[in-house]
């Protein structure tokens, strides 16, 4: 009786009647079964289009004709309501001394005998999370900015909680004046902004608080 290549005997000579493999198909002889020591179970055959095991030529789940070539892979097309992610924002604190010039020519009590520090190091923070506090860190009232601007050197000007940063709607962020006794001034305003009140960002603004220290945000290309 004819032997299909998987070694199920069959009565029909074109398909095996147990697996349905072609039988026109020579089985590969088995070393461990020239030596007596039984056949080897052939291995498993799979679509080359879904991956699933097959018998024969054609799979049975997608039909794909397995002497053609696979398949590309589609990508799915994006859905309409999904929205693309935002770059990331960050924000850099540096003392700068055009804002403290300012500072001290506009006077007021204490502006005299202000002084520019002599080093303080750049601080970079990335922007993520519902709000961002900007101040200096308080442990007897509990408060830990996001934004910590408590130095060395420590910015006088700066208030416990100054500042807030929130993200918006379009991917960017906005500023919100805590009442802040000495104010925030955005960029090279004449006047703070209004407390309490949101002001968008754009990228490359520069958040001036306190008597020297300068934010600068911006958005990664």
């Amino acid at each position: 009786m004819p032997t299909c290549p998987a070694g199920h005997d069959s009565v029909t000579t074109d398909y095996c009647d147990d697996c349905g493999a072609p039988m026109g198909v020579p089985r590969e002889a088995d070393p461990a079964a020239t030596a007596g020591l039984g056949a080897v179970t052939p291995a498993e055959k799979r679509c080359p289009a879904c991956g699933e095991p097959r018998d024969g030529r054609f799979c049975e789940v997608c039909g794909h004709d397995a002497e053609r070539p696979a398949p590309a892979p589609v990508t799915p097309p994006a859905d309409p309501g999904e929205r693309p992610a935002a770059p990331p924002w960050t924000a850099l604190v540096r003392a700068d001394r055009e804002w403290f010039d300012r500072v001290r020519a506009r006077g007021g009590s204490g502006a005299a005998a202000l002084q520019f520090p002599p080093y303080c190091p750049e601080r970079r923070f990335v922007l993520a999370g519902p709000q961002l506090a900007v101040g200096r860190r308080s442990r007897s009232r509990g408060v830990e900015p996001e934004i910590d601007l408590s130095g060395p050197p420590l910015d006088p000007g700066v208030s416990t909680l100054h500042a807030l940063l929130l993200p918006a709607a379009n991917g960017g962020w906005q500023l919100i004046d805590l009442d802040s006794t000495n104010g925030t001034v955005l960029n090279d305003a004449a006047d703070p902004i209004a407390p309490n009140r949101p002001v968008p960002l754009t990228t490359g603004d520069r958040i001036r608080l306190g008597a020297w220290t300068t934010i600068t945000v911006t958005a990664s290309p």
